[in-house]
């Protein structure tokens, strides 16, 4: 199959190339056909050859005629160049993030990235003898509720999980959100840039005590009573965000549309309603620790009485409010144990310090994926101001990531961070405490 396909491309190019050598104009399906020897009315075949180069090695636009062009500029050597899976597995959970966040009305189309993303993978799967790809959205959405590495290119990815799929209860996946391109979601990159843009300001005016608090604020307190919230704009430490808080927190009624509203357990959301009229968090994770932990539920509002609730941004929640609970969970387990530990230290360069005494200090960052990332692996800083800088994550990602194992591959090229699970960091913790007390 890899070569009947890279041969229909590689003709395909070089007609392309022929045409555009003597045309300004792009040629129509028909007029190609003719390049490339075929009866016009085998049309439809060349289309499906096309829609598997589009994003890749040409492009055109829907609906406008003599439209198509030439990605790239050489076809030397070109045909049985890879296509990236990781770049593909990038672009389709950028999609996916981006066609959940549309309306119903506008899910009809499909959003460019996830578009491309298909292509890619249409292509990659037949270039590598495997025709099991997607190739419209339903098909795609099946697909996606099924894990990664049962699509075979997704199995030389290292650190995959075989757990992780893009879709997970109905909803987009941690580990979609983790692959998503950054930037092409406008909406949520506007909702994550008020954080970004708060971070900016704090360094710059070098308010850490109010970005601390503004931190705790939207990770325990996702949701606020209008009055609790007025206080809280109104307070000393609050006060220099204000703009920033009324950008953050929006009205729960306009938020979500409901005659009661449920909020997650763990962590305090206003839950989503699925379409069996059953209620769920926006947050698998949450879901199944909830579940786990046995929380009880948090008591419902009406729709009168959400009329005077606060509730931050989805992207807020996302990335503020999600990853917040992990960092403060783990600086709550260590100070019980009587160590001290000052989060988000130096208006946030790292998540957790925690100071044992003068010469034993560890600077923590705490990641919750659902699959070790190399790349941003590497990018963390090794300290030279503390004794230990540990990538922390929580125990409950242990049978997904497998640190226990894959630090010994990794740790000797991360420049002495070391890699822990939340356990392992207790666990080092009480060994000092009990030297230290000894």
């Amino acid at each position: 199959m890899k070569a009947k396909v890279t041969k229909h491309r590689d003709k395909i190019l070089a007609a392309l190339h022929e045409w555009f050598r003597v045309h300004k104009e792009a040629p129509t399906l028909e007029e190609l056909c003719v390049e490339l020897g075929m009866q016009p009315r085998q049309r439809a075949t060349l289309q499906r050859w096309l829609q598997s180069m589009r994003g890749i090695d040409v492009e055109w636009d829907d609906n406008v005629g003599r439209s198509l062009r030439l990605i790239h500029g050489d076809v030397e050597d070109d045909a049985f160049r890879q296509v990236s899976v990781t770049e593909t597995l990038q672009y389709l959970a950028t999609g996916l993030i981006e066609w959940e966040k549309r309306k119903p009305l506008e899910r009809s189309s499909i959003p460019e990235s996830l578009r491309v993303g298909m292509s890619r993978m249409y292509l990659t799967s037949l270039l590598s003898g495997d025709e099991e790809a997607p190739a419209n959205l339903p098909e795609f959405f099946e697909w996606a509720k099924k894990p990664v590495v049962e699509w075979k290119p997704a199995t030389d990815i290292k650190n995959l999980s075989p757990q992780v799929s893009f879709v997970e209860d109905g909803t987009v996946s941690l580990f979609a959100l983790q692959w998503q391109v950054t930037g092409t979601d406008v909406e949520m990159q506007v909702q994550e840039k008020v954080l970004e843009d708060v971070l900016r300001y704090c360094r710059e005016n070098q308010l850490d005590g109010a970005y601390r608090v503004f931190r705790k604020l939207i990770i325990e307190n996702p949701v606020l009573p209008y009055p609790e919230f007025r206080r809280m704009t109104s307070s000393s430490q609050l006060r220099p965000l204000r703009d920033f808080l009324l950008q953050v927190y929006v009205d729960l009624v306009e938020f979500a549309s409901e005659d009661v509203y449920h909020f997650c357990p763990r962590c305090k959301y206003v839950m989503r309603r699925r379409p069996d009229n059953s209620f769920s968090c926006r947050n698998m994770t949450c879901e199944q620790l909830s579940a786990e932990d046995k929380l009880p539920p948090l008591t419902s509002l009406s729709k009168d009485d959400a009329a005077n609730v606060k509730v931050v941004t989805a992207g807020v929640h996302r990335y503020g409010t999600l990853p917040g609970l992990w960092e403060i969970k783990l600086a709550e387990d260590l100070m019980q144990m009587g160590v001290r530990v000052t989060l988000w230290p130096y208006i946030d360069e790292f998540d957790l310090l925690v100071e044992f005494s003068k010469k034993v200090r560890w600077a923590i960052d705490v990641k919750d994926w659902s699959y070790l990332d190399e790349e941003r692996l590497r990018a963390v800083d090794y300290r030279l101001d503390v004794s230990q800088t540990f990538v922390a994550f929580p125990s409950e990602r242990e049978s997904v990531l497998r640190v226990a194992v894959e630090r010994q591959r990794l740790e000797p090229e991360l420049n002495g961070v070391r890699l822990k699970l939340f356990k392992e960091v207790i666990s080092e913790a009480r060994e000092i405490l009990e030297k230290r007390n000894a």
